[in-house]
């Protein structure tokens, strides 16, 4: 009869232990797939930020070649100076979205 209980015990220190075991392998996969998801996140807003800079510097070079050309007005390049600001406002907007999620 003492077998029988000393048998019953070492099942339930099994079970515990692999419960345990359990518990902590499906918290590292949770884990692992919230960093993975994460890092894809942050890869695709530096890739959208890259673009989005380098388009800003493609225009800011036209509009180099356009004042040297002196075919813009002054009141163009205001025009422009605040049409880029708010552009530059919405970009900031987004990333700070996307890097809030």
């Amino acid at each position: 009869m003492n077998t029988n209980n000393n048998n019953k015990i070492f099942s339930k220190v099994q079970l515990f232990q692999f419960l345990v075991a359990f518990f902590v392998t499906a918290f590292g996969i949770i884990t692992a797939y919230y960093t993975t998801i994460a890092g894809i996140k942050l890869d695709l807003s530096k890739k959208a930020e890259s673009e989005m800079v380098n388009q800003l510097d493609k225009r800011l070079s036209n509009i180099e070649i356009l004042l040297n050309q002196n075919f813009l007005t002054k009141d163009e390049f205001h025009h422009f100076s605040e049409d880029l600001q708010k552009r530059l406002t919405k970009i900031e907007y987004q990333l700070s979205a996307i890097n809030k999620e």
